[in-house]
């Protein structure tokens, strides 16, 4: 019996309903009862996804020094396609639609993947694309809240956005505090729709309208929207998405403060993988990648854990191993790595014809009730080359 890869996802299905993407470095505030859906239409859980108790602090306090590379590591599959995100502070403690952000790094395209549709797996599986950001010259020491936000690329037009409390440590001590006051003011406000009123377009990673001086991208070309175009179409309610793109373009970065300013290296290309990020081995069921003539519709809000589960070991059985198997199996769901290229699973009493694993991913080869799917490093780092090679060349950044 011919299992078709339509047929596999119908199985898989229920395991997308709730694999949305959830933050977990920095860890979040109130982690238990944060869910991994994305901010109400009507942008009533903003920011944070308000709720009773939003803002209980984590037991490990995240301490960022000035300067320092700091990972930014999601667990979840349901990627949407990758899309836009922003890294941006505010001074609340507990945020509310009035608290002032200002964006210190702005990933256009490939954010939180790199991927054409949804990744293999389900919500706690541990996102393989890991990510970096730095704490700016201008940013005083102190107490923050830290916030990532996404725009998806495929789907229902909406956002995501989870917040973390960090503490800011070090910095130069030969700037007067009007100077980092000056310096500070110069960095653009968050990017805010899909709940406010204005809208972002379907298909196309968006560039921010004032994304900051630090911009990575990681996406592929094709997707990146047009320089100049709207980020979003609409009357923004609140929030800063009533600046278009067209009034401020992505390459241009920050206008003001530019007399302090001083030209400085900024990270363009894909982060280096550092040995605090999660680990980039997951354990995964994975799912057909979703493409744009088919975007995934995004359930009610589901109530997940955002703790990443351990990878699991791969333990093989007396079938073979070494190439894709046929006929009846006997363990309904167990899957078959075949040299870590492919994949097959025992779906309906029947092994499934086998799948070729993503580009730039590898499975743990043999038989396991899970599968364990690895990032290929080299592959993402090329990639991440080859996309700013042909679409941007050398970019210059000023800091702040």
């Amino acid at each position: 019996m011919f299992i078709t890869s339509n047929y596999i996802a119908a199985l898989m299905g229920a395991s997308m309903v709730n694999a949305h993407m959830i933050m977990s470095v920095p860890v979040p505030y109130s982690k238990d009862s944060l869910n991994n859906s994305p901010l109400a239409a009507d942008g009533s859980d903003f920011p944070c996804k308000l709720r009773d108790n939003a803002f209980e602090a984590p037991e490990t306090e995240t301490i960022i020094a000035i300067g320092e590379s700091h990972p930014l590591s999601f667990i979840g599959s349901a990627t949407h396609g990758g899309g836009s995100c922003q890294i941006s502070l505010t001074t609340d403690l507990q945020p509310s639609k009035t608290s002032e952000w200002k964006v210190i790094k702005s990933f256009e395209g490939g954010c939180p993947a790199n991927v054409d549709g949804n990744m293999s797996g389900g919500a706690d599986v541990v996102d393989p694309y890991s990510f970096n950001f730095t704490i700016p010259d201008g940013i005083s020491a102190g107490k923050y809240t830290l916030a990532w936000t996404w725009f998806n690329r495929i789907g229902n037009r909406e956002m995501y956005m989870n917040c973390a409390p960090i503490t800011v440590s070090g910095g130069s001590s030969k700037r007067s505090p009007e100077e980092f006051e000056k310096r500070a003011a110069s960095f653009p406000p968050m990017f805010v729709a899909n709940v406010n009123g204005c809208t972002t377009p379907e298909s196309v990673d968006i560039r921010f309208p004032q994304p900051g001086d630090d911009i990575e991208y990681d996406g592929e070309p094709a997707n990146l929207a047009a320089e100049g175009s709207e980020a979003c179409t609409g009357t923004a309610t609140f929030g800063g998405s009533a600046i278009t793109a067209s009034s401020s373009s992505s390459s241009s970065g920050s206008e003001s403060g530019s007399s302090s300013s001083v030209a400085s290296s900024s990270s363009t290309s894909a982060p280096a993988e550092s040995a605090s990020t999660a680990a980039t081995t997951v354990s995964a069921a994975p799912v057909p990648e979703a493409t744009s003539s088919s975007a995934p519709v995004d359930p009610e809000p589901v109530a997940s854990s955002t703790t990443a589960a351990a990878p699991a070991t791969s333990s093989s059985s007396s079938g073979s191993t070494s190439g894709a198997l046929t006929g009846s199996c006997s363990t309904e769901g167990e899957w078959n790595c075949i040299s870590g290229t492919s994949f097959q699973r025992c779906a309906s009493g029947t092994w499934s014809a086998a799948q070729q694993m993503a580009t730039g991913t590898a499975c743990n080869a043999g038989q396991s009730e899970e599968l364990v799917i690895s990032a290929s490093k080299k592959a993402r780092h090329l990639s991440s080359m080859r996309f700013r090679n042909r679409a941007f060349g050398v970019h210059h950044a000023h800091s702040i």
